[in-house]
């Protein structure tokens, strides 16, 4: 049930961030991009979970493009985040145990 439960998650959210970091790149010169990737990437709170539209080469996939539409690794893997991580970033308040963003009463726990 658990993997079920989170594959259908990941499912769900990848296809949500395709579609908006899609419009974003169309948009990638204008600066409110790069600060929205760097408010997701404050509010996770540890290390590398996000990046701007455009990156420099070395940073790229596979270290071949500076197109960045899908936020990834040098080896063009996601960026692992704790479940901690993403309700920093849902919630928008960069603290998982305060509500807010996307989900501004919380979420319960009761599926995970």
């Amino acid at each position: 049930m658990h993997a079920q439960l989170l594959a259908g998650l990941l499912g769900v959210k990848s296809g949500q961030d395709a579609y908006i970091r899609g419009w974003l790149y169309e948009r990638a010169e204008q600066q409110f991009t790069n600060r929205l990737s760097a408010l997701r990437n404050g509010l996770a709170g540890f290390g590398t979970k996000d990046e701007r539209l455009t990156v420099p080469p070395e940073l790229g996939a596979e270290r071949r493009t500076s197109s960045n539409v899908l936020s990834a690794d040098a080896d063009s893997l996601s960026y692992g985040r704790t479940p901690a991580e993403i309700l920093r970033t849902v919630y928008g308040t960069g603290d998982e145990r305060w509500p807010g963003g996307f989900y501004p009463n919380g979420g319960n726990g009761r599926d995970c």
